[in-house]
């Protein structure tokens, strides 16, 4: 799985609620400053394990779910995730 923010529909809006943000900090940030947001940041890959762990996480309330938004014209076979959950794979909600 990867995510990254420059693909997120939602980015600057719901990041407070996302567990991006929680990892890494806000788009835009280094270290809690404000950074160039001309650069992307780098994409996040994260493995099934990783994703698991963070959904352990998020259902006990220690950390919010994961919320990439992703347009329709964006293929999510690119490299970021799709905007819904997929059947026999953990994604983004």
């Amino acid at each position: 799985m990867i995510i990254d923010c420059s693909d997120c529909k939602v980015r600057d809006i719901a990041c407070a609620d996302c567990v991006v943000t929680v990892l890494l900090g806000p788009p835009g940030t280094a270290e809690g400053r404000p950074v160039d947001v001309g650069i992307p940041r780098p994409r996040i890959a994260l493995d099934q394990e990783e994703l698991g762990a963070m959904d352990v996480l998020a259902e006990s309330g220690l950390v919010p779910k994961l919320r990439l938004v992703v347009g329709p014209e964006q293929d999510p076979s690119g490299g970021s995730l799709p905007a819904r959950d997929t059947s026999g794979d953990r994604r983004a909600i």
